[in-house]
């Protein structure tokens, strides 16, 4: 049976205000492994601190790109890695990430 519309933008209105807030959410549950996908590695308020986890990430080999978003409580900078066809490909980029000590969610487009 179909999840409700409504409920499901309920869901995805709470995971996006997470990821804004800098906290890991968890990942929906996906009925395939098919899709793209992102890793997303933080939110960022100050641009030095999204640029030093760049600056981590790629030192590692890891290729990132950022993405602005205006909230409530300001301009964040979301560091981003991706995106990866299929589950597994964006599940092994962020074991690599982990590896840095760094959180990651993964995020499906």
């Amino acid at each position: 049976m179909a999840e409700p519309a409504r409920s499901r933008s309920v869901d995805e209105a709470e995971r996006a205000r997470a990821l804004l807030e800098g906290r890991s959410v968890p990942s929906k549950p996906a009925a395939a492994d098919d899709g793209r996908f992102i890793v997303q590695i933080g939110a960022y308020a100050e641009a030095d601190k999204a640029r030093e986890v760049r600056l981590k990430l790629e030192r590692a080999g890891i290729k990132t790109y950022t993405q602005v978003a205006e909230t409530p409580d300001g301009k964040r900078i979301r560091v981003r890695v991706g995106p990866f066809q299929g589950r597994a490909d964006a599940d092994k980029a962020a074991a690599k990430i982990k590896a840095l000590n760094l959180p990651v969610s993964i995020l499906q487009l």
